[in-house]
């Protein structure tokens, strides 16, 4: 046996592989790049705030103007967008956008921007009071290939598989004899090296002791890095989006007008971000339009309590408004309107003898409006009034006042039954009384008729005041004729609307003869003579075809003119041809 050769290595039993019993072989997996890919969605805009809010615009390839114009892609109806806002382009394998020299700027997550920037999945783009979102899943996560697994047991295997053979025995001494092996066990270990090998392990394991916890540090420090890295973005993206919450609900306050609250919410942002987009632009609006809100709410106070001259002064105050000049305007339409309604009211009252209350009323119309016709007129008539009323009465120092006088001095007033008193008192013995007594008596009778009367009954009513007074135009006389200007011009229009054309013309005439002033009862004649004209044109184009349609026609014309109006002679004429 000494001389044989080594004992052959024994194959492990079938189905075991070498590297130890029960080991299974690693089984092939498929590859992380091999499964199919997720089906994606075309990149797109959300409106998120707006007046688009709620709608999507799917995005190709190209590029997309997006502004306040009507000729963009992407059309936003905001005032606070301008016609040509921003560019969204593809470039490469993904989208930018850049601003176009916008008024009020353009955001990309809070943060303004110039030149064309690219847009992650999620960004939020701003542009004035619109927020839009950009979408594009299929970019959003890199899909990474994971690495390949290592097959368990295959790097123990070779040792496995070495010592699971066994070992060949040393190489034979000389003559092929074989050492004994209780020969090599008896000699003694050599001290020195033990001791070194000692200190070798002891040395390497310090080693590999002081890397592992450098390793360690080194890694916890870069945990607790990346983990301030990340509280510190989320601070900062806190803080961007309580900016933004609050910078737009000031904005949806200024579009409902509240100027007050919303100039608090943009100090608070500014006092937070000095230099925050857009909020230096609104706090200036604020400053003209906080002034501005407040006179107009002085007016309408003063309209509520029928203050004209103080609305009037309000407004006057008020300025030029970018936001605020429709209700600006309706304060002013409502102050003229308020002006009409209250000179109305004086005259009602000063008809009714109360003279302080019209003057008063006037006089706050006139603050309102200087140049006031109707007014002006009744304010003035108000003083002369109350002149008289108040002054002083004449003491006479010469002979006794004649028994008439004081009758004619109440017929002045208004008080004709005082004054008939007083005549039928002195009618015995003065024939002068007895002469105004007839006079006095027949002017009331017409007064009390003034609405019936014609030019030619009110031109007597007005000379039997003359000649009562003795040329003092008494009150009766001065109302008479606004009266009866006011009721004739009523009819005028009343016949006017109802088409009676003639009597739309009569009633007109009396008004100015009454009131020759009348501006009514000259627009009306105006009217009226152009519609003359037109229909005499119409007969007259109808007289040889038609006559018996022209004929109704001229007579209308004849109607509706005076005698000196040349159509009146022409239609009258072919009225006198066509009846024939």
């Amino acid at each position: 046996m000494s001389n044989g050769s080594p004992p052959a290595r024994r194959r492990p039993p079938s189905g075991t592989p070498s590297g130890g019993a029960g080991a299974r072989p690693a089984t092939r997996r498929p590859s992380p790049s091999a499964r199919p890919a997720p089906v994606t969605a075309s990149p797109r805009l959300v409106c998120v705030a707006g007046p688009k809010s709620g709608e999507e615009f799917q995005l190709e390839d190209g590029e997309y103007v997006i502004g306040r114009a009507t000729d963009n892609p992407i059309c936003i109806p905001d005032t606070s967008v301008s016609r040509k806002h921003v560019m969204v382009r593809k470039s490469g394998g993904g989208w930018t956008v850049s601003d176009l020299g916008s008024g009020n700027g353009t955001l990309v997550n809070g943060d303004a921007i110039g030149d064309e920037t690219p847009l992650a999945n999620g960004d939020v783009i701003t542009l004035g009071d619109t927020e839009l979102r950009f979408e594009d899943v299929a970019n959003s996560t890199n899909v990474v290939s994971a690495p390949a697994r290592s097959r368990p047991g295959a790097s123990a295997a070779p040792a496995a598989g070495r010592g699971g053979a066994p070992s060949r025995p040393a190489p034979r001494g000389e003559g092929g004899r074989v050492r004994s092996a209780r020969s090599t066990a008896n000699a003694p270990p050599d001290p020195e090296a033990q001791k070194k090998k000692l200190r070798l392990m002891m040395l390497g394991g310090g080693v590999v002791l002081v890397l592992l916890l450098g390793l360690g540090f080194l890694k916890m420090r870069a945990v607790n890095q990346e983990a301030l890295a990340l509280a510190e973005r989320g601070v900062m993206e806190a803080e961007r989006k309580s900016l933004s919450k609050t910078f737009q609900d000031a904005k949806n306050l200024v579009r409902e007008g509240k100027w007050v609250e919303a100039k608090a919410l943009l100090e608070e942002v500014q006092s937070r971000a000095p230099e925050y987009p857009g909020v230096k632009d609104y706090l200036d609006h604020a400053e003209r339009e906080i002034p501005v809100q407040g006179r107009l709410a002085d007016a309408r106070e003063a309209l509520t309590k029928m203050e004209l001259g103080k609305a009037a002064a309000a407004l006057a105050k008020a300025g030029e408004s970018q936001f605020l000049y429709e209700q600006v305007n309706a304060a002013k339409r409502e102050l003229s309107e308020l002006a009409d309604k209250r000179t109305r009211e004086a005259r009602t009252a000063l008809d009714g003898g109360q003279l302080d209350q019209a003057k008063v009323i006037t006089d706050d119309v006139l603050k309102a409006f200087p140049e006031h016709r109707d007014a002006k007129l009744i304010n003035e008539e108000a003083v002369r009034a109350i002149a008289a009323r108040d002054a002083p009465k004449p003491v006479i120092t010469g002979p006794a006042p004649k028994p008439w006088e004081p009758a004619v001095e109440r017929f002045r007033d208004g008080d004709m039954s005082g004054a008939v008193s007083i005549l039928n008192a002195c009618m015995s013995k003065t024939p002068q009384c007895k002469k105004l007594l007839a006079q006095i008596t027949e002017f009331g009778g017409l007064y009390k008729r003034i609405e019936d009367l014609d030019a030619k009954g009110l031109s007597k009513l007005l000379a039997l005041d003359k000649d009562i007074t003795e040329g003092r135009t008494s009150k009766m006389a001065r109302n008479a004729g606004t009266r009866a200007a006011t009721i004739f011009y009523k009819s005028a229009s009343g016949a006017k609307a109802a088409g009676q054309w003639a009597r739309a013309m009569e009633y007109s005439r009396r008004a100015l003869q009454a009131e020759p002033g009348h501006a009514g009862a000259s627009n009306i004649i105006s009217e009226l003579k152009t519609k003359a004209k037109d229909l005499y044109l119409q007969a007259y184009s109808l007289k040889d075809g038609s006559p018996e349609d022209a004929l109704p026609k001229f007579k209308d014309v004849v109607a509706m003119t005076p005698p000196d109006d040349e159509y009146h002679d022409k239609a009258k004429t072919w009225v006198e041809k066509l009846s024939r």
